[in-house]
């Protein structure tokens, strides 16, 4: 009888499970399905499928600059992540060896930063940038994108840095490391999943990322995907078919990162990295 029960749970958990996976996966269907109509099919059939899979559309994405956006867009993304994951793992390290409620002061803070929304604080940002020159710079995006990154990626290494085996440091200090030595010899090493588990959150976010970009960057040079995507779109009329193909061209990276680094994922989502 319980494992009757046991079965009639798994299923309806499996089937809610699956409901919501295909509420998700509709719009990433009909978006690589539209991206193969032509404009006309995409106003007349939206919901029908595309006559032949041409890809006329993708080349006119490609030929209003995606992939000058996606080289911005890449490197404006890795510089973000490595300023977030060098810091916070610092941060992180030294929150972790302090003790008493000056630590769980600092944690607090901390907490309290991440909580603060990326909205919050646009128009304060852009003052700073302006003021600093910085305008039409990918510094304009790296800086802000680091500083919204760091409080979320130090709990997410506090955590990892608070259950990690002292007896390995402790083994490398009698070995005559500095504590800064042993940090970037032992404790970096060992701490891939953690490591791979902040990039991979922090790389979807800021890939993704468009009001801060669309203000501060200006330059077509330097636009990054998602602002660069708008110029598909005329003050009258839209190229529809081609937006779409652009979003889909969009997506393929984060999909290429989230294959090679799901097992992270995984381990991120059930115990913070570990």
């Amino acid at each position: 009888m319980n494992t009757r029960r046991l079965n009639a749970t798994t299923l309806v958990l499996y089937g809610f499970v699956g409901l919501m996976s295909l509420i998700v996966l509709l719009p990433v269907i009909y978006m690589i399905m539209a991206a193969f109509k032509t404009r006309t099919s995409m106003f007349v059939s939206p919901l029908a499928l595309p006559e032949s899979l041409s890809f006329e559309t993708f080349e006119r994405a490609w030929g209003v600059g995606v992939g000058g956006f996606m080289v911005n867009s890449l490197l404006v993304t890795f510089l973000s992540v490595v300023v977030i994951v060098i810091v916070s793992g610092m941060a992180a390290y030294a929150l972790s060896q302090m003790r008493g409620w000056v630590g769980q002061a600092i944690y607090l803070m901390i907490v309290a930063g991440f909580a603060i929304p990326v909205q919050a604080v646009l128009v304060p940002v852009f003052q700073i940038m302006s003021g600093a020159g910085l305008l039409n710079s990918r510094l304009a995006l790296v800086l802000p994108y680091a500083a919204y990154g760091i409080p979320f990626t130090v709990i997410l290494f506090y955590a990892f840095f608070l259950d990690f085996p002292k007896e390995l440091e402790e083994a490398a200090r009698l070995d005559g490391c500095s504590r800064f030595q042993a940090f970037v010899r032992v404790i970096l090493p060992l701490s891939g999943p953690a490591i791979a588990s902040a990039a991979i959150f922090q790389s979807v976010f800021i890939w993704n990322e468009f009001i801060l970009a669309l203000l501060v960057l200006t330059r077509r040079g330097l636009k990054t995907l998602p602002v660069g995507i708008l110029d598909l779109q005329g003050e009258f009329t839209s190229d529809w078919p081609a937006v779409l193909a652009g979003l889909t061209l969009a997506t393929l990276p984060l999909l290429i990162l989230f294959v090679l680094a799901q097992k992270y994922f995984v381990r991120s989502l059930a115990g913070l990295g570990k």
